[in-house]
């Protein structure tokens, strides 16, 4: 039975890795508003500050914005995805990495809800054993996210 921090650890770790897919597909939607930027047709006033003029920006100005904006949007992504990809390369000889692969990283799951059940199923294991497996990796995965950053436990 995992104990009260346990389980705050393990939701962490859950959701970093159902964020996996997530992420890729926000840097596969923003490549393509990046290669077809689409603007809305309200314009803006942006104020000079102390000047009292207004600025009203074109449209390749208001377009080149964008673009910089998505591609931020993009490194910021690539920049997780990295992070989760090196803690992940820490433990992919582990012997219960199947668990990962096959019930976070392919991902079966249209909410944030995990539910073993449905990675039982997948894996043609009994839901217990999906547990055991998760009760063994998680810990060991839990230190290389702590180490990348991902997740934060606060102590009491």
């Amino acid at each position: 039975m995992a104990t009260q921090e346990q389980k705050i650890i393990f939701k962490a770790i859950e959701t970093v890795l159902i964020s996996y897919a997530k992420y890729k597909n926000r840097i596969k939607k923003n490549f393509e508003y990046l290669n077809n930027p689409v603007l809305l047709k309200s314009y803006t006033l942006d104020k000079i500050s102390g000047s009292g003029f207004t600025e009203v920006k074109s449209d390749y100005e208001r377009i080149e914005e964008f673009k910089a904006r998505i591609s931020k949007d993009i490194s910021d992504c690539e920049e997780v995805l990295f992070r989760i990809d090196s803690a992940l390369e820490m433990i992919k000889n582990n012997k219960d990495y199947d668990l990962i692969q096959i019930g976070f990283l392919d991902n079966y799951f249209k909410g944030d809800e995990v539910k073993y059940e449905i990675i039982a199923e997948k894996m043609n294991l009994a839901t217990k054993t999906v547990y055991k497996k998760r009760d063994r990796i998680f810990p060991v995965l839990e230190f290389h996210f702590r180490v990348k950053n991902l997740i934060q436990v606060k102590n009491r």
